[in-house]
């Protein structure tokens, strides 16, 4: 091999490191946000809404039709929050099963061809 080559070869190996090493640490930073959101800091995903009270709403016979109660609002809230985290750690998962592999595959390679020179 030229040593073109083997620069090229060396500078894709440790760019592709890199890379599976920043994806690793961008999953490890969005778990412990979400471990930090779920017990320590428990009202950062809290949104609260400040509105003003719709008119009451009534149907063509003048019957008044069901509005979401309070309780009904903070359930869809909690469901909306738990929905968001499972997002989140599914993204942060793929991020990780991507990443580690990719890094250490090629850091693996990386430290092999070190050693050999």
């Amino acid at each position: 091999m030229s040593d073109k080559t083997k620069l090229i070869r060396t500078i894709y190996l440790y760019l592709f490191s890199l890379v599976g090493l920043v994806l690793v640490i961008i999953a490890g930073v969005r778990f412990i946000d979400m471990g930090l959101k779920a017990w320590v800091f428990t009202e950062a995903d809290n949104y609260t809404y400040e509105y003003v009270r719709q008119p009451v709403m009534m149907d063509e016979k003048g019957v008044e039709i069901e509005q979401i109660t309070e309780a009904e609002a903070q359930v869809q809230n909690d469901k909306r929050i738990t929905q968001q985290r499972q997002r989140d750690a599914a993204s942060a998962s793929a991020q990780l099963i991507i990443g580690l592999p990719l890094y250490l595959y090629h850091w693996r390679i990386a430290s092999k061809k070190r050693e050999e020179a």
